[in-house]
């Protein structure tokens, strides 16, 4: 029976899949706009940070939803999305600081190459 807590978890992985496929998509916009590759487009913090927001309320809501559930969902199941959701997190985190020190459209791989040079 769906329950308004079964309807909560379950959006949050609704909105996650919707966020994934909003953002591929603006990404084959902005990449049609601007004449660039995919690869650089998905290197970019602006177009990462949305991808990784979303991927993480995917496997938020799949792992409370692993918890609500009757019978609940396997344990190393709901583990690996909760580990999933804290990866993605970490991701988001790093993103942001790589666009607030380089700036938001400047490719990742750059910033690398960039580093590498400024050390030696």
């Amino acid at each position: 029976m769906n329950t308004i807590q079964n309807l909560l978890v379950d959006s949050l992985w609704v909105l996650g899949l919707a966020g994934v496929l909003a953002t591929v998509s603006y990404v084959s916009w902005y990449r049609g706009v601007h004449s660039r590759s995919w690869r650089y487009v998905f290197s970019l913090p602006q177009m990462l940070i949305p991808l990784t927001v979303s991927l993480e309320l995917f496997s938020i809501g799949l792992a409370a939803h692993g918890l609500i559930v009757q019978p609940p969902a396997p344990w190393w199941e709901t583990a690996a999305w909760s580990i999933l959701a804290f990866l993605f997190a970490v991701q988001t985190v790093l993103y942001g600081l790589a666009g607030l020190r380089h700036g938001w459209d400047t490719p990742i791989e750059e910033r690398d190459e960039d580093d590498k040079a400024q050390s030696k």
